[in-house]
C-alpha cells in the first residue's frame, strides 16, 4: 500500500474517532407546564399545612372532621382551612397509594378525581410510595378567590423536596429503594367545590415549574 493511501486512511479513522466522542446536547428544563388529567410525573404532587407546615402523618385518608362545613366555609379563611386538611390527606395518599378513598377528598365527576384516581393506579402498578418522615413539601396561598358561594380558586406556591421510593423490595433485607430525589418548585392553580356544603378538590393545574429555578418561597 503506497504512503499516500495509509495517510489517507489515517485521517478518515481520526476523524471517525473525534466525531464519536463530540459531547451529547445538555438537558434543559421548561418552566411552564399544565398538569393535564392523567399526567405521571414523579416528584410532582402537592401539599401540606398551612403557614409553611409539612405532612408527616401516615394516614391515606382525611380525618373525619376534614370535610365537614364550618361555619364560615364560605369566606376567606373557611376556604384555607378546608384547603388545608384537604390537601394534607391528598399527600397523605402518596405514602400508601392502594389505601387512599379519593372520594373523601375530590368531588364527584371533577377532573381531580380523575387525574388523582389515574396517578394512584399507576403509583400503586409501579410500587412507587413517598415516606412522612423523608423530604417534605412547603406551600403558601399567594392568592384566594371566592368566585361563587360554593366555587373558590386559590394559587399556591410549593417547594417540594419529598423522596419517592420503589417499594419493589421493601419486604426483603433490600427494603425501600430510592427512586426520585428531584427538588421542585411549582406555581399551581387550585379549583375547589362545595357540594353538600363540604369543600372539595375539582381540579389542579400547574402553572409553572422548575427543579432548577426557586421562583417563589412558600
Amino acid at each position: 500500500m503506497s504512503l499516500f493511501i495509509r495517510r489517507g486512511a489515517f485521517v478518515v479513522v481520526l476523524v471517525t474517532t473525534l466525531t464519536g466522542c463530540v459531547a451529547p446536547p445538555s438537558l434543559s428544563f421548561p418552566d411552564n407546564q399544565q398538569d393535564a388529567a392523567g399526567e405521571l410525573s414523579f416528584g410532582d404532587e402537592v401539599a401540606a399545612n398551612a403557614s409553611n407546615d409539612t405532612v408527616d402523618s401516615d394516614a391515606a385518608t382525611v380525618d373525619s372532621g376534614a370535610t365537614t362545613a364550618n361555619s364560615d366555609a364560605t369566606t376567606a379563611d373557611g376556604v384555607e382551612s378546608a384547603f388545608s386538611r384537604l390537601i394534607t390527606g391528598w399527600t397523605n395518599c402518596f405514602h400508601r397509594p392502594a389505601r387512599c378513598d379519593v372520594s373523601q377528598l375530590t368531588a364527584p365527576d371533577s377532573p381531580e378525581r380523575q387525574r388523582l384516581t389515574e396517578s394512584l393506579a399507576f403509583y400503586t402498578t409501579e410500587r412507587m410510595r413517598t415516606k412522612p418522615d423523608e423530604g417534605r413539601l412547603q406551600w403558601a396561598v399567594e392568592s384566594l378567590t371566592l368566585t361563587t358561594q360554593d366555587r373558590a380558586r386559590l394559587v399556591t406556591c410549593e417547594y417540594d423536596t419529598r423522596i419517592f421510593f420503589d417499594s419493589s423490595m421493601a419486604d426483603t433485607e433490600i427494603g425501600d429503594i430510592i427512586f426520585d430525589t428531584t427538588i421542585w418548585t411549582r406555581r399551581v392553580e387550585w379549583i375547589l367545590l362545595r357540594v353538600d356544603d363540604s369543600w372539595s378538590l375539582w381540579s389542579r393545574r400547574i402553572d409553572r415549574r422548575s427543579p432548577v429555578a426557586r421562583f417563589c418561597t412558600p
